[in-house]
């Protein structure tokens, strides 16, 4: 009976075991609620576009840098007539705390918040802030962690790069 006990439990770890997202991988299809509303909102909507896919929380200092560097790239590449979007997903586990720092730090793309944490485990985050960029069939093209505004330079051209094939 030990045996299967620790065959059980050794598969179940296995099963579940995240593995981290890389270059070429699909990502997973999930569904959150919009950080104010709710609204169920999901990663399949937006196959067709390019995905900037970012992870952030209210704690984490350097996202007090990468929202609004995230913002002015949104719109730099827009008047560009770049269709992509981003997703930025809040891991706070209390929703007002996120909601708090995008009242104080607003934003015009979509924010989604997970205050469970099964969207940053589908991804197997390690580090704060994570963000993707998406192909439009849902490819991860490129994996950044961490964010220093320089860094914002690095993922405008793998857009622009995107949009161009």
């Amino acid at each position: 009976m030990l045996i299967k006990i620790i065959l059980f439990f050794s598969f179940f770890s296995l099963f579940h075991q995240a593995i981290a997202l890389e270059n070429g991988d699909n990502a997973p299809n999930f569904i959150a609620g919009e950080l104010f509303t709710n609204e169920q909102i999901s990663l399949e909507k937006f196959r067709g576009k390019i995905v900037y896919l970012d992870f952030w929380a209210s704690w984490c200092p350097p996202c007090l840098v990468s929202l609004p560097a995230m913002n002015k790239l949104q719109g730099m590449l827009q008047r560009e007539n770049i269709n992509f979007e981003i997703l930025a997903v809040s891991v706070d586990k209390d929703i007002e705390d996120a909601q708090y720092f995008i009242e104080d730090h607003p934003v015009d793309f979509i924010l989604l918040s997970d205050t469970v944490g099964t969207v940053p485990a589908l991804f197997n985050l390690k580090v704060m802030p994570t963000s993707f960029i998406l192909d439009k069939n849902g490819t991860v093209i490129y994996k950044h962690e961490g964010f220093k505004v320089s860094d914002i330079n690095i993922i405008a051209e793998k857009i622009r790069a995107l949009s161009n094939d």
